[in-house]
């Protein structure tokens, strides 16, 4: 190998070596086979300047570190919000390769190839790795590609008793932001996904540089304002989930809080997903309310494909709801624009329990009639 003597692996924290962590994204991967995930297979070229020749290098003979590179993609694997177009090249060579009509090795540096021919010239150098990913759980595979930062590093060593410091040139470090490009493509039965989990550090997430979108022939299938909506509705579900926690119980309320926080937001991602449920619950000192309301917005993010995925948010979705529906345990209900909400219809809490709705109008009422029931023959 020509690499294998050169590269060098880093982390610093022991944490890092654990494939099953709390908290893990999932995209692609599903949760029931993180627990055996295994890499099978690995490649590596160096991509820089695209006018270089292109060397290719054989299949690692042996997978190494895994544990590190299991941990660096499962950090990376967000909610796919891409799909390959029909006829990509990316998508038809990763098939080949899983039918087993192309040789991993060959049809791998063809795609690493494809990759390096459509690397830009103002794109700092990188390693590319495409792995073929396992597990005991299903029987269908994942193929991960990705571009990581190699840089230069300093390593502590002891010899003959003695510490010394020591240069290493190409090293890959533990950090989630090192991995500059990633993609995740699942076969099922020789015949690839449709949707790519695709991430780009270079860009405004979940956009891709025109190169790296080129190159696996991807467009995006949700819209900012889509992915607005989706989020809209996971935070209603949570705070109606957590109801028995939040400050008098007050749903409402809270959800104006949390869309408030989110719209005031310049990106959206997991964090500030949990951040403004936290927030809308007054940021409870609880640690088991806490717990409870991470864990929740956490699994209804994975649920509603989510998970991951980092946004722009379209702040015309989180303004005051459109319409206000309110109906009270005596059988009264009420339904009316939201833009009205302390502006002509306000409501005050009871000293005693309950809320009384005050509704203010300049014209005379719409309608105002009996509603006579309909009785059955």
């Amino acid at each position: 190998m020509l690499f294998r003597a050169h590269w060098r692996f880093i982390s610093d924290d022991a944490e890092y070596f654990s494939v099953k962590h709390e908290g893990a994204i999932l995209g692609i991967l599903d949760e029931d086979e993180i627990t055996t995930l295994s890499i099978n297979r690995m490649i590596l070229h160096v991509v820089g300047d695209p006018d270089s020749d292109f060397n290719e290098q054989p299949e690692f003979e042996q997978v190494e570190h895994d544990e590190f590179f299991l941990a660096r993609l499962q950090d990376v694997d967000v909610a796919p919000v891409h799909e390959f177009a029909e006829f990509s090249e990316t998508k038809r060579l990763i098939e080949s390769i899983a039918k087993g009509d192309t040789p991993f090795e060959k049809g791998a540096q063809r795609i690493s190839r494809l990759f390096a021919k459509q690397h830009r010239g103002n794109s700092s150098d990188g390693a590319f790795f495409i792995f073929e990913l396992i597990s005991d759980k299903r029987e269908d595979r994942v193929y991960a590609l990705a571009k990581y930062d190699y840089s230069q590093a300093i390593e502590r060593f002891d010899k003959d008793g003695k510490s010394g410091l020591r240069q290493i040139v190409q090293a890959f470090i533990a950090d989630r932001k090192a991995i500059q490009k990633s993609c995740f493509v699942r076969v099922v039965d020789g015949v690839a996904r449709s949707a790519v989990s695709a991430r780009d550090r270079t860009k405004q997430a979940p956009d891709l540089t025109d190169y790296f979108a080129g190159f696996l022939d991807v467009s995006r299938t949700r819209s900012n304002n889509e992915l607005s909506k989706a989020l809209d509705a996971v935070v209603l579900r949570v705070l109606k989930d957590c109801k028995d926690v939040l400050p008098k119980k007050d749903v409402r309320s809270a959800y104006k809080v949390a869309r408030e926080a989110l719209r005031q937001r310049d990106s959206i991602d997991n964090e500030a997903a949990v951040e403004a449920v936290l927030l809308s619950a007054d940021s409870p000192e609880d640690e088991g309310i806490r717990t409870r309301l991470e864990k929740t917005v956490r699994r209804v993010l994975r649920t509603s494909k989510l998970d991951g995925v980092t946004f722009k948010p379209d702040r015309t979705v989180f303004t005051a709801p459109k319409r206000q529906k309110v109906q009270t345990a005596e059988g009264v209900n009420l339904d009316y624009p939201g833009s009205l909400e302390n502006n002509g219809v306000s409501r005050q809490a009871m000293p005693g329990g309950g809320t009384r709705f005050i509704i203010e109008t300049a014209k005379d009422l719409v309608v105002d009639v009996p509603i006579i029931e309909k009785v059955r023959a």
